[in-house]
């Protein structure tokens, strides 16, 4: 145990740089308000008991939207635990992300020791741990899920789909025990089942977990247990049915949000271009040139399996890594517009496990050269000399290096340039906030504000309760709208201030 410790010393120091790393790109994210959807679910959740909160939360009827009733049970904890502190909710989500990145690299290292069941994995897979780890941590594309309390979701859902699959994968003997194969596969649809009712987007992990079975069956060279993914399905069916009904419903839908065209094979170029080259500016994902990158890549690693495939190579693994990766860009193709970089959080994940099984690969190669599946013997020739492996780890530091740091950076530009989007609306809190402490209104007219009206409106019921009623005018509804008590608040450079207070009735 000792020995085993000492070795994996150095990989362990290096992971624990990586989640200071993560904390460093999101240093500010603890000072930061609130934003948009943010105000609608604390509105929705503060006057709620546990009791009513779970029947509104899976009361598919009811919801317009989208159906994640574990959203409303998270928001609901978190208010009654940390109240308006924007901060504390932000803490939640960085170590939501912390965690998942954590679990991908603990994927890698399981799916790379099993990959060569006759070696010895206490050195070569930790390399693939500290790759996936780090791309997922560090990866600047999908920042908007970490950064947005609302987008929680994505990291919910990411952190149970990790779960279904760690429960999932089993290669051993003892996994084809009766109780044990009972238990895990219980155990990965509960998971799956979690994540779908955190986020409809994880749908797709009905097909991740057949990939999945795919290569663990390939892996112990036995048949896929197709039969065992019927529960899992079963429960995406009926989830999907809820999904699909309440969809019907969103206003989204309805204008047009989504659609069939163009944008069913640009949004996923588009979104592989983001996730390939994630460089300052570009996150909103409308520079013309990302489908062009996608596209690119996309031919590139077609016409590398199929090279592979006439040399005679095995090519199995990479094409699971690509399929999942397809499976995981479907859910933004059919957004009327680019998608927003949240969508690319599961994706982001995928790259992290398919990379980080291909460094622990290479370096295996490097190190202990041999038979696939054997490495030899510590008195081989080819044995992995300590001063290779550190040679090796200097170097794989070096590279890191290399993309940590304008990641780092580049994350967060883009956590500072949300949060001076989501400024005005913590401006209007604030003077809501003030207004509202010096006496009581009727009415509050916010006048064109820059953010969504539903926004505007809920913050101010958030902030002050039930009066005043604040109502979203166009600059000519103003005198329509004025009565007694009323006051009038307009934008300028996305501040708010008052331009009008009505008196009193006497």
């Amino acid at each position: 145990m000792a020995r085993r410790l000492q070795q994996a010393a150095f990989p362990l120091l290096i992971l624990f740089g990586i989640i200071l790393l993560a904390i460093l790109g999101y240093r500010d994210l603890p000072g930061r308000p609130f934003a948009a959807d943010d105000f609608q679910w604390l509105l929705n959740v503060r006057m709620l008991s546990f009791r009513e909160v779970v029947g509104r939360a899976f009361d598919a009827d009811a919801e317009s939207h989208f159906y994640r009733p574990l959203i409303w049970l998270a928001f609901w904890m978190q208010w009654r635990l940390f109240g308006s502190d924007a901060g504390s909710y932000h803490m939640v989500s960085l170590v939501l992300h912390i965690a998942n990145a954590l679990l991908a690299g603990g994927l890698v290292y399981r799916l790379a020791a099993a990959g060569s069941p006759g070696a010895n994995p206490r050195f070569w897979p930790w390399a693939g741990v500290l790759a996936g780890t780090m791309i997922m941590a560090l990866h600047p594309a999908p920042f908007e899920a970490v950064v947005w309390v609302s987008a929680q979701s994505e990291l919910l859902a990411a952190l149970f789909l990790l779960g279904a699959a760690h429960f999932w994968l089993c290669t051993g003997p003892s996994c084809y025990r009766p109780a044990a194969r009972r238990f895990r596969v219980a155990a990965a649809t509960v998971a799956l089942g979690l994540a779908c009712l955190s986020k409809e987007s994880a749908v797709v992990g009905l097909p991740l977990l057949v990939l999945l079975e795919w290569e663990t069956a390939r892996i112990a060279q036995r048949r896929p247990a197709v039969a065992l993914l019927a529960l899992p399905a079963l429960i995406t069916v009926a989830y999907l049915a809820a999904a699909l009904s309440v969809a019907s419903r969103n206003y989204l839908v309805r204008s047009d949000g989504y659609g069939i065209g163009a944008q069913l094979v640009l949004n996923p170029l588009r979104s592989l271009g983001l996730l390939v080259a994630p460089l300052p500016g570009v996150e909103n994902g409308e520079a013309p040139w990302l489908p062009i990158l996608g596209a690119f890549l996309a031919i590139a690693w077609l016409v590398a399996l199929m090279v592979g495939l006439w040399r005679g190579r095995p090519v199995a693994r990479q094409a699971s890594g690509l399929l999942a990766l397809l499976v995981t860009l479907l859910p933004v193709a059919p957004f009327a517009s680019p998608p927003d970089s949240r969508y690319l959080y599961l994706p982001v994940l995928m790259i992290a496990l398919y990379v980080g099984r291909w460094a622990a690969g290479a370096v295996r190669v490097v190190v202990a050269p041999g038979t696939p599946g054997q490495v030899p013997h510590s008195g081989s020739n080819h044995a992995p000399a300590p001063g290779r492996r550190l040679a090796i780890g200097v170097a794989g530091v070096a590279v890191a290096l290399l993309l940590i740091v304008p990641a780092v950076l580049e994350i967060q530009g883009r956590e500072a340039r949300f949060a001076a989007g989501a400024r005005p609306g913590e401006e209007l809190r604030r003077l809501a906030a003030q207004q509202c402490a010096a006496g009581q209104l009727n009415r509050m007219l916010i006048v064109e504000p820059p953010i969504a009206a539903a926004h505007a409106e809920a913050i101010v019921r958030l902030t002050c309760g039930a009066r005043p009623r604040p109502i979203v005018v166009a600059r000519h509804e103003i005198e329509d709208q004025l009565r007694t008590n009323t006051l009038v608040v307009v934008f300028e450079g996305g501040v708010p201030r008052v331009v009008l207070r009505t008196p009193p009735p006497e």
